[in-house]
């Protein structure tokens, strides 16, 4: 499957010709058959939006879950805080993309005090409620155990993570071909995990996904100091930055 914008259509065309049903992890259990479609908003809260915006288009609804703790993005920006607030208007779920380098995990205890620290955070923020979080590149404590939270659920538990048929496309790389998966029929419940920074409308090679974003990068920071730093373009012109 090619990783662009087209090839994500056709993904969810073939979900509900198929007869899959699109919805949200609290929902999957009262629904036959179903799909869930998940995001890791890793690097790009305008990635995340522009997949949003095309799901409404198509009456599909998935949950997009946030970091708290990341460098490429400020949830408590004015800019970023407004894009989640958008993806939350088209329908969809805001879930916690939990970090587990960011603390001292060392028990099953540990893990739940600090995702449900962040997730009240996060909830208080958006002012929603937060139901579901799922792991940042997840360690043996995550994988090898059923980790369950008094009010949030677990996108890695057994039942989403080993019950269902989960795919998944991380580092741009689909491990089982998911239009195979779905045309199978094998299964009833799947669980798909998309990074929307992969996505972009024509192919491209992870090269020059990467270059781009760094290259962008450099024009939003130089941006935001514009916006905060009287007369810089009399110190640094914007095209000594951007070339």
């Amino acid at each position: 499957m090619e990783f662009t914008i087209k090839a994500y259509i056709k993904l969810l065309d073939l979900l509900r010709h198929k007869g899959y049903y699109f919805c949200l992890y609290r929902e999957s259990e009262t629904v036959k058959k179903s799909v869930i479609i998940r995001h890791d908003v890793d690097f790009s809260l305008d990635k995340a939006l522009e997949m949003a915006r095309i799901e409404q288009d198509l009456a599909v609804k998935s949950t997009y879950f946030i970091l708290l703790s990341t460098n490429f993005y400020n949830v408590f920006s004015k800019e970023s805080f407004e894009k989640l607030k958008q993806i939350e208007s088209l329908g969809h779920e805001i879930g916690l993309h939990f970090d587990e380098k960011r603390y001292k995990i060392h028990t099953i205890e540990d893990m739940q005090k600090s995702v449900e620290l962040e997730a009240e955070v996060l909830g208080k923020l958006l002012n929603t409620d937060i139901n579901v979080v799922s792991m940042h590149r997840p360690s043996k404590l995550v994988l090898e155990n059923d980790i369950q939270f008094h009010k949030l659920i677990n996108s890695y538990s057994s039942k989403y993570f080993k019950s269902m048929k989960y795919v998944s496309d991380s580092r741009m790389n689909w491990r089982e071909d998911p239009i195979e998966t779905i045309e199978s029929g094998k299964y009833e419940k799947l669980h798909i995990l998309t990074h929307p920074f992969w996505y972009s409308t024509e192919i491209e090679t992870m090269e020059v996904k990467l270059k781009d974003f760094l290259k962008q990068s450099i024009s939003e920071r130089y941006d935001f100091m514009y916006d905060n730093f009287t007369a810089l373009d009399q110190v640094i012109d914007w095209k000594e930055i951007t070339g």
